[in-house]
């Protein structure tokens, strides 16, 4: 029977994965884990390894790799090394990673992981307490979509005031498209401009919920939901009606916060310059 290195074999895995991947997109280490699971270079000789063994041929295989960023468990393909520059208008190809300089967005370097643990530590703590709300119905409706959603919101705010950052709510939205731009140039924001989850946010809440009354929440559970799929778009109501706004498609892959925006062509760059 053939032998198979499960390093060599990660590591092939990986090269082969990172060309069809967008440099946007955020992975943990139990993502690409899965990803290797389901594919041609995973053996079924691998599943008598010790538990831990598959998790760190792929760490191994991404430090090999070399064309990817590592902090605490969260991979990221680095910029120059992407295939899929397409996915960005042409006219901010060369400063992508400039933040836009005008009276509703700061300029400012912005820490994606001190955001994301502020808010899964607050909302961790503020789902316990309604946890213990006794009256049936109150409780369901604040562990509704909409109760979790208002307090991401504001818990959002809450993180950019403290910050000294807060200009509004599109200050705070993670991406921006170029109407949505013209149209805060231009003074007309309240009623031509969207606060548009780029995944729908009760996909990913619903779960939180259902968590949180099984009793078995943590504040890393939230904060790995929130790191993959908590991105916000500052869009135009005309590009908004493009996008479907409670689901994804079918054969959305899972991951890819994206992929809605890709599939209806609308073209997006970063509000403000990220720091992971």
């Amino acid at each position: 029977m053939e032998k198979y290195s499960l390093n060599e074999e990660a590591l092939k895995f990986f090269s082969h994965f990172e060309k069809s991947v967008d440099d946007r997109i955020v992975f943990t280490n139990a993502d690409l884990v899965e990803k290797f699971k389901q594919s041609t270079f995973h053996h079924k000789d691998f599943e008598s390894y010790i538990p831990t063994a598959i998790n760190k041929a792929i760490w191994y295989a991404v430090k090999r790799n070399g064309n990817w960023d590592m902090k605490r468990g969260v991979y990221q393909k680095r910029r120059e090394s992407s295939p899929n520059k397409e996915t960005i208008a042409p006219e901010f190809e060369t400063k992508i990673n400039t933040p836009i300089r005008n009276k509703t967005t700061p300029c400012f370097t912005f820490n994606r992981e001190d955001y994301i643990r502020h808010l899964s530590k607050n909302l961790f703590e503020v789902l316990m307490l309604k946890k213990e709300i006794r009256d049936d119905f109150l409780r369901k409706y604040h562990l509704s979509a909409k109760g979790v959603g208002d307090d991401l919101y504001f818990l959002t705010e809450s993180y950019f005031r403290q910050k000294g950052l807060f200009r509004g709510k599109h200050s705070m939205s993670d991406y921006i498209t170029l109407n949505a731009k013209k149209a805060i140039e231009s003074g007309n924001i309240s009623k031509n401009l969207i606060y548009e989850h780029m995944i729908p946010k009760n996909i990913y809440i619903k779960q939180i919920s259902e968590i949180t009354l099984a009793g078995e929440l943590t504040d890393d559970f939230i904060y790995n939901l929130l790191i993959k799929y908590y991105f916000v778009c500052t869009v135009t109501k005309e590009e908004d009606d493009k996008l479907p706004s409670i689901k994804m498609d079918d054969d959305w892959d899972g991951i890819n916060p994206f992929y809605r925006y890709k599939k209806a062509g609308i073209e997006f760059f970063p509000n403000k310059k990220i720091q992971f």
